[in-house]
């Protein structure tokens, strides 16, 4: 029952129960909670007259009740205690009339379901807080039944500080979010006025585990954020160990690490202090002569990934990285605060990722063994230094901030031109000068040996996309990507290109076909029928198979459901044609841009291969025309090379073909069995050389690199639906007898087409509120059962735990926005030797 229904019973208690013909109520309000006009309102319906009564309107009223209206009823309100008798002017009238005493402390225990007892001492001690109706109201809503002392200060901190529970986590961030200035930090003066600063110090250094006699929440915010930074640090900085001590380091990390999970403005401003306090702490003062693997854990401040970028750019300019601790560390990198907020230092951790690949795959090159034929040693590991080259330009060139690794991009490069180029153009100039093409799978023989088969034997519709200049390195890639789907498989063998490695020869070579030949005007004919155009490759495809059809991959992609249908109605083979890397590298104006078209290329690809799974397609093949040669750097002088003479049908400036061609020591005759086209002279340049003439030099092809010659033959197939990886806890004795632990956790199943990539996000639990950091970890190995446990760290707030007391480390598992619960593991809490 609140104070208004309490003071309508009075009322009705006086005039009806009592029988009186009037009454004349007093009611002194010490804390002035209502005003004369809200109390007419809620007893607008009752008998009675309303008055102020101020400390000299004695006599008006008097005069009013006793004899202007002396038959009718009042209530006279007063926002002041009862006077001393001596000073009362209306006590003739209170001997007659009556006083309402309202309770409202009693009133507001029961309402909040508090002991009596606790809360009047904390409504005298605080009274400024109690004042106000609006504040109590709130309080209700935050303080929990059955609140000791501690709760309902919490609570009445809540309430001034604006946070939504009565939580010292939450009560602290509203508290620092309102700035780090005593004296301009609305918040704090509420506390103060309201309620107690010091109060409110005792509080929060009892949670934080603080220990100092001159708290400010500049020391505050200084020390949870150095708590944070020293959870995951490999060192102790003596001064700063002295300054910020706390028992509850754990509790302060984490207070971190749920600040950064809250709404947008929320973090913004707590970035705001981090980089303040960097400042303050000199952290790179302190980090820049360590070690790298003593801060390498550290997410606190954004200045360690600078520290970090400029650590591992000096280590491979001298090449004395250790590559897989490095891969270890840029991959939990990538995945940290500072880099997910900041797409600058992303691409930065990136590139550099890319740059330790490069750097490490050198070794493959070393490991040249010449008794192997070119080509097949490129498909087996060759093909990855042109693949992490590639990464690394196709970032390093969409850097805003190249400068920071520019000499790195120069060195790389160097190499890669002056090393490896070099040594892929000497042995490709053997194998041509001694005509040993090998016995990898030739493009020739695509439809023959891999599409008419199934034809034959099988039922369902084969897609067969043709990327333009897709070299066998960017299949590679392709396929990893394809193989993070769910629902199917990707494998990828080597196909040998038909030379001269150009698109009308590469494209006729993937139709069906006897015999390939060419006519004056440069149309490559397949059985005497021009390749070129979709209309004429059409005719061509329905010749050996009347349920074929060629489109464009564009065309396809715009298609809706119904007009997909009505399209491949009837049709048993597709073959579907898309151009994105050629069409940047043949202009000079875009060449520049090839890498990065190769990332579109991939991209599209996986749109279509999407597209056409989710339309029920089973069999999908991704294979090329041609690859390509690129060179970043202005292309030289040594190695263009005097153009061939003679009747030119086609050419470019890697290759012509023609009659009574005359060539200079820089070219060659393309050896006959690297080539299936018929009555006609052809000749490569040699090695990476270009010939003399028009268009662009850096993007190239129609030579006989392996860059240009190993395309990739994708091999799609639409499966059932994966099963992530099934995890466990590895640990025998399920025990914590400390406040950081160690969980092995082991992967039951390697990756696989019928086993995806399951990511968890796990923390302890103990009577259903969390006491750790939470970890969230991608579990995607593949190997063998020894080969495939994890290492996961936790850390538990540093409170006291009954020996023997039971805890759960929960994981749920994390896919795309989508969180479900997944595994419970029961731990038993042993700490003999705890602080608490």
């Amino acid at each position: 029952m609140n104070v208004i229904e309490l003071l309508k019973e009075r009322i009705e208690d006086e005039l009806y129960k009592k029988n009186k013909p009037r009454t004349v109520i007093f009611w002194y309000d010490e804390q002035g909670e209502y005003t004369v006009s809200d109390i007419e309102e809620v007893l607008a319906e009752q008998p009675i007259h309303i008055r102020q009564l101020t400390r000299n309107n004695f006599f008006t009223l008097k005069l009013e009740i006793e004899l202007k209206k002396k038959k009718d009823s009042f209530l006279l309100y007063a926002n002041f205690a009862k006077p001393a008798i001596e000073d009362n002017f209306l006590l003739d009238m209170e001997i007659y009339g009556t006083e309402f005493k309202a309770d409202t402390n009693a009133l507001l225990a029961e309402q909040l379901q508090v002991s009596d007892a606790i809360l009047r001492p904390l409504i005298k001690e605080y009274k400024g807080f109690f004042k106000s109706t609006e504040r109590k109201n709130k309080l209700k809503k935050v303080v929990p039944p059955n609140a000791s002392e501690r709760d309902i200060e919490y609570a009445m901190l809540a309430v001034l500080t604006g946070a939504p529970i009565a939580n010292m986590e939450e009560i602290t961030r509203h508290l620092l979010l309102r700035g780090l200035q005593e004296e301009t930090n609305e918040v704090y003066k509420a506390i103060s006025k309201r309620f107690s600063s010091n109060r409110m110090w005792d509080l929060i250094s009892e949670y934080f585990g603080l220990h100092s006699n001159d708290l400010t929440l500049q020391y505050l915010m200084e020390n949870v954020l150095y708590a944070h930074f020293q959870r995951n640090a490999q060192f102790e900085e003596q001064s700063l160990q002295r300054k910020y001590v706390t028992t509850r380091g754990n509790v302060c990390a984490l207070f971190i690490d749920d600040w950064l999970h809250t709404k947008e403005a929320e973090v913004e401003v707590l970035e705001t202090y981090m980089k303040d306090i960097e400042q303050n702490l000199s952290i790179v003062d302190m980090l820049v002569d360590r070690p790298i693997e003593q801060f390498a854990d550290i997410s606190t401040f954004p200045v360690i990934d600078h520290l970090l970028i400029n650590k591992l750019t000096t280590e491979l300019l001298h090449q004395t990285s250790n590559f897989d601790a490095w891969k270890d560390i840029l991959h939990k990198r990538v995945k940290m605060h500072w880099a997910k907020r900041n797409e600058r230092t992303q691409r930065l951790l990136s590139v550099l990722l890319d740059a330790v690949n490069l750097t490490k795959n050198k070794l493959f090159l070393k490991q040249y063994d010449s008794r192997e034929p070119l080509y097949v040693q490129y498909t087996s590991e060759l093909y990855l230094i042109d693949q992490a080259y590639r990464r690394f330009m196709a970032g390093y060139m969409q850097l805003e901030n190249k400068e920071m690794i520019e000499t790195l991009a120069e060195q790389l490069t160097n190499w890669y031109e002056n090393k490896y180029l070099l040594k892929i153009a000497q042995e490709t100039n053997y194998l041509l000068e001694n005509a040993e093409v090998g016995k990898l799978p030739k493009q020739d023989k695509f439809y023959k040996e891999v599409v008419q088969p199934i034809l034959d034997k099988e039922s369902t519709r084969v897609f067969v996309i043709i990327s333009d200049a897709v070299r066998y390195e960017v299949g590679e890639e392709l396929v990893s990507r394809l193989n993070l789907r769910s629902n199917g498989v990707a494998s990828i063998s080597p196909l040998v290109a038909n030379m001269p490695t150009y698109t009308q020869l590469g494209m006729a070579s993937l139709l069906p076909h006897k015999v390939l030949a060419i006519t004056e005007n440069g149309t490559v004919l397949a059985d005497d029928q021009p390749t070129n155009g979709l209309v004429n490759r059409t005719k061509i495809l329905q010749a050996a198979h009347p349920e074929a059809i060629a489109y464009r991959l564009t065309d396809l992609l715009d298609w809706s459901r119904a007009t997909a249908d009505e399209n491949l109605k009837g049709k048993r083979l597709v073959y579907l044609y898309h151009d994105v890397i050629d069409a940047a590298g043949d202009s000079a104006k875009s060449e520049r841009d090839t890498y990065i078209a190769a990332e579109r290329a991939i991209k599209e690809l996986s749109m279509a291969v999407d597209r056409l799974s989710k339309w029920q397609a089973k069999r999908i093949f991704i294979t090329a025309d041609h690859g390509f040669l690129y060179q970043y750097p202005k292309i030289e002088n040594d190695i263009k090379v005097v153009n061939v003479k003679g009747d030119i049908i086609d050419s470019n400036r890697r290759f012509a073909v023609g009659h009574n061609l005359l060539i200079e020591d820089g070219a060659i005759n393309v050896p006959d069995g690297f080539s299936t086209l018929e009555g006609i002279e052809k000749v490569i340049a040699k090695g990476v050389n270009r010939f003399i003439g028009g268009g662009g030099l850096q993007f190239v092809h129609g030579g006989a690199t392996p860059q240009e010659v190993i395309v990739p033959l994708i091999d799609y197939r639409r499966t059932s639906q994966a099963a992530p990886v099934e995890i466990s806890v590895a640990m025998p004795k399920r025990v914590i007898t400390g406040f950081r632990i160690q969980v092995p956790i082991y992967q039951e199943q390697s990756i696989s087409h019928e086993y995806m990539a399951r990511t968890i996000r796990a923390a302890f639990y103990l009577n259903g509120e969390r006491i750790s950091n939470e970890v969230e970890w991608t579990f995607n190995m593949v190997g063998e059962n020894h080969e495939r446990t994890e290492q996961l760290i936790f850390n538990l707030v540093e409170n006291y735990y009954p020996t023997g007391q039971n805890c759960e480390l929960r994981m749920v598992t994390v896919e795309d926005e989508k969180v479900t619960p997944y595994r419970e593991t029961e731990f038993t809490i042993h700490m003999y030797n705890a602080l608490y």
